[in-house]
C-alpha cells in the first residue's frame, strides 16, 4: 500500500477547458512527480530532463483514456531502468509514453529502487493548448491544421498567404550541436522580411530547451534570403533528431544458463528468427536487450518461454518473446531444456558493419 505521504505528493491534473463536440483537440500526457520508496520513506525525485511523450491530434468526442502507471528503478547516473508498465498491453495514443520515460533523466546519486510515476492523458482544444506542446507536435507532423498556425503567429501576419519564394534557406550545423540521446528538440523562430528580402528581427517563438540549438536557429534564419517584398509574422521551425541511447550492459549467458541445461550453446534454427525493432524505440533511437529462456520439443517447436531480464524496459522483452515463439529448431530425439537467447536491439549507423559477436544481427527498422 502506498504511504500517505506518497498519496499527498501525487498531482491533480486540472480539468481541460470545455471542448466543442467533434472538433480537433490536442492530447498530451501529463507526468506526475516521481516517487521512490526507500524503507519507510518516500522521496520525490528531482527531474533533470522530463519525459516528453509524443502528443496526438484527436477528436474532442473521443472516449476517455486510462492513465499509464509505471514502475521502474533509477541507477546512480540518474537513468531510469527496468521500466515496467503496471498494466501490460497496447496503450491507445500512448505507445511513446514508456520510451519517453526511458529517455528522461533524474538527479545522479545512489541507486533508487521501487520508483513509480503516472502519465495522465489531457485533452484540450487547439485554441487553449500550450504553444510549446503545439510546437512539439508540429516537429513530427508535416502539415499542421490552420487553427494551429493561427495560434503560433502574430495578429496581422501576412507571410503565409501566399508564402514568399525562398532563395536561400539556411540550416544549423546539426552535427556540431550537443547529442540528444533518445529525444528530439524543436525550436521555432519568428521573423519579418524587409523589402530587400532579408530577414529582420529574428526572435524565438518557443525555445527548445537546448541553448545551442536555439542560438544556431536564430543565426540560420538571419542567413536565409527571400524574394523582394516586405512581410510580417513569418516563422520557421528547426529540430535536431535523437541520437542513439545505448542500453546498459547485458549479463553474459554463462551467468544465467541453468546448470542442468541440455540445450547446445550454439542454436541451429530451422525457421530462423526475425528481429523486429519496437517501433516507438526505433523512432527515438533507444537501444535495448532481452534475455529469453525457453525449451524445445522433440519436433523443434519452442515452449515454456520466459523472460529472465530486459533493459531498459519490458517492451524489449515482449518483442524478443514474440521472436522466440516464432522460431523452430531441427527435430531431435528428446528435445532440449534450458535454452538461452540474448536478443540485442542496436541502432546500426549508415555504413556500419554488423558486430560478429552478436548472437543476432542488429537491425534498424
Amino acid at each position: 500500500m502506498i504511504p500517505l505521504l506518497a498519496a499527498a505528493l501525487l498531482p491533480t491534473v486540472p480539468p481541460a477547458p470545455p471542448i466543442e463536440s467533434n472538433r480537433q483537440a490536442l492530447l498530451r500526457w501529463v507526468m506526475s512527480p516521481v516517487l521512490c520508496h526507500g524503507g519507510e520513506r518516500v522521496v520525490a525525485e528531482r527531474v533533470v530532463r522530463a519525459a516528453d511523450p509524443q502528443a496526438a491530434m484527436v477528436s474532442s468526442g473521443m472516449p476517455a483514456l486510462t492513465p499509464v502507471a509505471i514502475d521502474f528503478r533509477i541507477d546512480a547516473a540518474g537513468r531510469p531502468l527496468s521500466i515496467t508498465p503496471v498494466r501490460a498491453g497496447w496503450r491507445a495514443y500512448g505507445e511513446d509514453v514508456v520510451p519517453a520515460l526511458a529517455a528522461a533523466r533524474f538527479a545522479a546519486g545512489v541507486e533508487r529502487a521501487r520508483c513509480t510515476v503516472t502519465f495522465t492523458p489531457h485533452v484540450e482544444p487547439l485554441a487553449t493548448a500550450p504553444v510549446a506542446e503545439l510546437i512539439a507536435y508540429a516537429a513530427t507532423t508535416p502539415n499542421m491544421p490552420r487553427e494551429m498556425w493561427a495560434k503560433l503567429l502574430p495578429a496581422g501576419a501576412d507571410c503565409s498567404d501566399p508564402e514568399p519564394e525562398v532563395l536561400l534557406r539556411a540550416f544549423p550545423s546539426f552535427k556540431s550541436l550537443p547529442a540528444q540521446p533518445g529525444y528530439v528538440s524543436t525550436t521555432m523562430v519568428g521573423y519579418d522580411i524587409a523589402a530587400n528580402g532579408k530577414p529582420v528581427r529574428p526572435h524565438p517563438i518557443v525555445a527548445s530547451g537546448s541553448p545551442a540549438l536555439d542560438a544556431a536557429a536564430l543565426t540560420a534564419v538571419s542567413r536565409s534570403r527571400f524574394e523582394r517584398g516586405a512581410r510580417h509574422g513569418c516563422a520557421f521551425r528547426y529540430w535536431k533528431g535523437a541520437t542513439p541511447l545505448a542500453a546498459p550492459p547485458a549479463p553474459e549467458e554463462a551467468s544465467v544458463r541453468p546448470a542442468d541445461a541440455t540445450c547446445p550453446l550454439t542454436h541451429e534454427y530451422e525457421r530462423k528468427p526475425v528481429l523486429r525493432y519496437p517501433a516507438a524505440y526505433n523512432r527515438r533511437t533507444i537501444e535495448g536487450w532481452a534475455i529469453i529462456a525457453f525449451d524445445v520439443a522433440s519436433w523443434g517447436q519452442t515452449g515454456n518461454i520466459r523472460v529472465l531480464a530486459s533493459e531498459p524496459s519490458t517492451d524489449f522483452a515482449e518483442a524478443a518473446t514474440q521472436m522466440v515463439r516464432g522460431v523452430t529448431m531441427p527435430p531431435s530425439p528428446h528435445g532440449y531444456t534450458g535454452c538461452i537467447e540474448r536478443v540485442f536491439y542496436r541502432i546500426r549507423k549508415p555504413g556500419e558493419r554488423p558486430n560478429a559477436a552478436d548472437p543476432l544481427p542488429p537491425v534498424l527498422y
